[in-house]
């Protein structure tokens, strides 16, 4: 049996490295800690939810062939499409617009609510969104015109 190998199991660790595994500890670091993956229909589902919060903002009509369907839907989530890679997302939004509100005004909000939205709920970044605006949406009135 080897006297050496048993001198240096039984030495404690050396100071360097105590400290820093104490300074861990109390930093509340932690070098295994695993690993979050949000997968990009999560952050579609945050956003589109996000777009229903913004004033003005509704999901654009639905379109086959090209051709609109209906009217925008301000209770449905728009139609969006994310993807993350390593915790940062690029998401694309396609909405519709009501009557007079600002595009530019209800884009920058949609824009700023979908950031928000996705960061707080998932931790993850939005580095940018895309808003494509597809329709104006007049609201009908229920009262008749007097002429």
């Amino acid at each position: 049996m080897n006297t050496a190998s048993l001198d240096h199991a039984d030495e404690p660790a050396s100071s360097t490295e105590e400290s820093t595994a104490t300074k861990r500890v109390e930093s509340g670091v932690h070098d295994d800690s695993g690993r979050l993956d949000v997968a990009d229909r999560v952050v579609e589902k945050i956003a589109g939810h996000a777009v229903s919060l913004v004033q003005g903002a509704a999901a654009a009509p639905r379109r086959v062939l090209g051709l609109q369907f209906g009217q925008a839907r301000p209770e449905g989530s728009a139609s969006v499409s994310a993807e993350v890679h390593d915790g940062i997302a690029s998401v694309q939004a396609t909405i519709a617009v009501t009557w007079p509100a600002s595009v530019q005004a209800v884009a920058d909000e949609v824009r700023r609510r979908i950031r928000e939205q996705v960061t707080s709920l998932t931790g993850v970044s939005v580095d940018h969104v895309d808003v494509e605006v597809v329709s104006m949406t007049v609201p009908t009135s229920a009262e008749p015109r007097v002429r």
